[in-house]
């Protein structure tokens, strides 16, 4: 980890003009209570790569994250370190009901950020309980943001999780078009977010290039030429469970113990009684019972 400091500390009563005004926590603040917020809170910036809190350490402050990208970090005990999450604009940094840290942050991309005391958050909370169900709202949606990823990797191959990946930074981009995708992330921290190595990254990117869906014009651009391909390549299922959730339900299958009880006949089965095909004596019969 990087031991930089920030870089410019200062007050920013600002609020409206600021990116994170329309999304995350801070959508959830009104006119009055974004007032009391720009007062009570400071914006300092990092550089990209700096540490902005350390896992372990006694957590003294809350922040939002007012620009950049922010990543989640966890130290395992042999020494391992893996990006857990990917933080953006309005995401809120640091748990305030905990007096340590739980994980690490630092500057995935140059970052600016609005701190708090813990217990400054705390009296802003107090002084406007009409603001308390929309922050909660938020605070579910970004842990619910960590668990679909998780489960969105699960039964993916290397190559299938980075093409979905890719799918997610286009919200919305219509078939037959030719989006562009830059890649803010470092191909290390990438690679730690979707649970594979740097090399096999970039196999897996030259992998989905080779296969027409998309088109590298640098290490860290690249041109989606045919999304319904990167879609398949994917495993992607968001149309395919959209339009099963459409169908009717259909009629409910009793089962073979409900047929029976209702005076309906049992199955019958290729086999016989036995446990064999009808006609045909087992080996060990013919045997006096022993094979």
């Amino acid at each position: 980890m990087f031991n930089n400091q920030a870089i410019r500390p200062q007050f920013d009563a600002k609020c409206e003009d600021c990116i994170a005004r329309q999304t995350g926590l801070c959508s959830a603040f009104d006119s009055e209570a974004l007032l009391d917020f720009a007062h009570r809170s400071y914006r300092e910036t990092y550089h990209q790569g700096a540490e902005i809190a350390a896992q372990g350490e006694v957590a003294e402050r809350v922040g939002i994250v007012a620009s950049g990208l922010v990543k989640v970090v966890v130290l395992t005990e042999g020494g391992d370190e893996y990006v857990l999450q990917i933080l953006r604009a309005g995401h809120l940094i640091g748990d305030p009901d905990r007096e340590v840290n739980g994980f690490s942050s630092e500057a995935a991309t140059d970052t600016a950020i609005c701190w708090m005391p813990r217990q400054t958050w705390h009296n802003f909370l107090q002084a406007h309980p009409q603001i308390f169900r929309g922050c909660l709202s938020a605070l579910n949606r970004q842990f619910e943001e960590l668990q679909l990823s998780v489960v969105k990797m699960r039964g993916r191959s290397t190559m299938q999780r980075l093409a979905l990946w890719l799918i997610d930074q286009l919200p919305g981009a219509p078939e037959g078009s030719t989006p562009q995708i830059h890649i803010v992330l470092t191909r290390r921290d990438l690679a730690s977010l979707l649970n594979m190595t740097v090399e096999t990254l970039c196999r897996a990117l030259h992998q989905i290039e080779e296969r027409g869906a998309i088109r590298l014009l640098a290490p860290d651009h690249l041109e989606v030429r045919d999304l319904g391909r990167l879609r398949r390549l994917a495993k992607y299922q968001n149309e395919r469970i959209g339009a099963a959730l459409a169908e009717p339900d259909p009629a409910p299958r009793l089962s073979q113990r409900e047929t029976w009880s209702r005076g309906g006949k049992a199955p019958v089965s290729k086999l016989g009684s036995e446990g064999h095909a009808p006609g045909r004596t087992p080996d060990f019969a013919t045997r006096g019972g022993q094979r």
